[in-house]
């Protein structure tokens, strides 16, 4: 299933990581569009994934003592799926990103100190099995920092299968799980995942 933003999605998604409490009213006006129109588009891109979530971005670096690294990790491949798993549970890795090339998993972690740092790399993430290599690189200086993704007129939103990750050709099976809100490229693909989550409840 793929849908195309067009110009009053842009604008809106644009206008809400410029500023998320931003009033519907004034999101009409600027869209130049009417306030029942953004309430169903910022509803239609939520309910796509295209908006995440609204949160609140707080500057670390008005926060004292706070200490940001970037991690370059090496992993083993057969083991990756797990190490991201792992590494998306250490509440002190704020950002999982998978990279090709020399390192394979980028990693941006935030500290109240460099003994907690040290703890983190030196303890914490070598327990992770399938790790092979950690380079920490301290933040000094941030000169530029943006959240979110660019958004252009005629870009494609496609939806993904939660368990196979697969695109999802036609209509997404939906299904409530816990209390979120997952979509799968057919009915096997529920079950299993379904399955695979149990699997882990019961572990």
């Amino acid at each position: 299933m793929v849908i195309r933003l067009d110009r009053i999605d842009v604008g809106i998604i644009e206008l809400l990581q410029t500023d998320g409490r931003m009033m519907y009213k004034d999101i009409a006006r600027e869209t130049g569009v009417s306030l029942p129109t953004v309430r169903a588009r910022i509803k239609r891109l939520t309910d796509l994934g295209v908006i995440k979530k609204f949160t609140v971005i707080v500057d670390p670096d008005k926060i004292r003592g706070k200490i940001r690294t970037v991690l370059l990790i090496q992993a083993n491949p057969p083991d990756i799926e797990q190490v991201y798993a792992k590494l998306s549970e250490i509440k002190e890795l704020r950002e999982v990103y998978g990279v090709a090339g020399s390192f394979t998993i980028v990693v941006k972690a935030e500290v109240n100190d460099i003994a907690e740092l040290g703890k983190l790399t030196a303890e914490k993430l070598p327990q992770v099995k399938g790790i092979t290599g950690i380079t920490s690189l301290l933040i000094t200086k941030t000169p530029k920092e943006e959240y979110g993704a660019s958004v252009l007129l005629e870009d494609v939103v496609v939806y993904k299968c939660d368990f196979c990750g697969m695109p999802i050709e036609g209509k997404p099976v939906i299904e409530w799980i816990n209390n979120v809100r997952y979509r799968f490229g057919a009915e096997d693909c529920a079950a299993a995942f379904k399955e695979k989550l149990l699997k882990k409840q019961i572990k």
